[in-house]
């Protein structure tokens, strides 16, 4: 179960940052106004930062789980011995 939600959050944040960059391009392709372009790059950069915060929570949570996982598994080794 939780490396589905790993998995399919990893697979949100590629997917939006794919998104970012068609963005981008359609930025380039100079078929909006100056304002349009303006408001269409500031939603850029506050996706971008949304995307970031998701991808460091998901690495976060992942790295959380495997440090309480390793700390059972010592913890179950330790009581086993005495």
């Amino acid at each position: 179960m939780f490396d589905i939600i790993v998995r399919n959050a990893l697979d949100i944040v590629g997917q939006t940052e794919r998104l970012i960059e068609a963005m981008r391009r359609m930025l380039q392709s100079e078929e909006f106004d100056e304002v349009e372009v303006y408001e269409l790059d500031y939603e850029i950069e506050r996706l971008g930062d949304i995307v970031f915060n998701v991808d460091e929570a998901v690495r976060s949570l992942v790295r959380s789980v495997e440090y309480s996982l390793k700390g059972a598994h010592v913890h179950a080794i330790c009581r086993t011995v005495h």
